[in-house]
């Protein structure tokens, strides 16, 4: 004769005192969903009268489960003190917030151990560095170095440059390398000099003023060096060519943009439109006839406006202005003049 599932055969399963038998019942019983919530009332109600074991109805149903599987596990475990669950909750908490920290820091390490100098469209900044070397920015420049450590705790004095710069470096009593990363991965080593560094367009051209300068750069196979002279020009494109000559001394120098003064030698239109979206964040579109077109020059200029009206009122073309974008054409009377 079967044994009658009742509460009492519950609590004693409860306590873990029933036979494999009776386990066996217990499991065929909870087949129906109306004895399941049955068994859940009986639980809550034992819990109530055995405050010092603590339970979760969904604990307990599983260990049931494990019994019926042939485990021997008890249907109840008394949990610890609650003053030992605090101290190992704290000292979990402890470690998330340790590891979120250390976690924020490393993500952020570029933020808080580089100091960051930059220019917007149509700004030039100078600025002086720790070392007392200065350095002028052009428009939609940025310049990187370390926050704590230039030219102060170790000998090292590395900046990282985005965009165009005039740097006049000083020369220290222990001869210091001044090193200029570009995005490129060329290298500029200097004691003491002065020269202008542009890295846009995935090109760096070098100009030297002063001083002497040596260039390292990828090549095929390699790492490339060259040293320059005053005077000396050096272009480096991205496949590690390297193209180099002197600079015109009858020409204006490289760096009139610090005075807002921008200098033309028969420059084509592409190049100044390059120009116009460098520093001023532009898009300018020539028509096939303006693009042929060079320009011979020096024009003051603040802003884009400026810059651009200088052009029109140069060659009398037609301008249709979108936002950020702007449309340069012949006019359609007539070839420009």
């Amino acid at each position: 004769m079967k044994t009658a599932i009742n509460k009492a055969l519950l609590f004693a399963h409860f306590e873990g005192r029933t036979t494999p038998l009776q386990i066996e019942l217990l499991r065929e019983w909870l087949q129906e969903a109306d004895n399941q919530q049955l068994y859940y009332g009986w639980l809550q109600e034992w819990e109530q009268q055995n405050p010092q074991i603590i339970s979760d109805p969904d604990v307990a149903y599983l260990k049931f489960q494990q019994q019926t599987a042939g485990t021997s596990q008890a249907a109840a475990t008394p949990r610890m003190p609650v003053w030992k669950q605090w101290r190992i909750q704290s000292f979990f908490m402890a470690a998330s917030v340790t590891a979120l920290v250390l976690t924020v820091a490393y993500m952020t390490r570029n933020y808080w151990a580089m100091r960051t100098i930059a220019t917007d469209y149509g700004e030039v900044r100078s600025v002086v560095l720790p070392d007392g070397s200065c350095v002028t920015l052009n428009a939609n420049s940025e310049l990187r170095l370390s926050r704590f450590s230039f030219g102060t705790l170790s000998p090292s004095r590395e900046v990282f440059l985005k965009g165009e710069a005039e740097f006049a470096v000083v020369h220290t009593p222990t001869h210091d390398h001044f090193r200029v990363h570009t995005t490129n991965d060329v290298e500029v080593v200097v004691l003491g000099t002065e020269f202008v560094v542009n890295t846009r367009r995935n090109n760096t051209r070098v100009e030297l003023n002063r001083g002497k300068v040596q260039l390292r750069y990828p090549a095929p196979d390699q790492i490339s060096t060259l040293t320059m002279r005053p005077g000396d020009w050096v272009n480096l494109s991205a496949g590690g060519q390297a193209k180099r000559g002197r600079v015109d001394t009858r020409q204006q120098p490289a760096t009139t943009w610090k005075n807002y003064e921008y200098n033309f030698q028969r420059t084509p239109m592409p190049e100044i439109a390059n120009l116009l979206a460098d520093n001023f964040g532009l898009t300018v579109q020539l028509d096939s006839a303006l693009a042929r077109r060079k320009v011979t020059g020096t024009f003051h200029a603040h802003n884009a406006d400026e810059l651009v009206q200088a052009l029109v009122e140069l060659f009398d073309i037609d301008v249709i202005r979108d936002g950020k974008t702007i449309q340069l054409s012949v006019p359609k009377s007539g070839p420009i003049q």
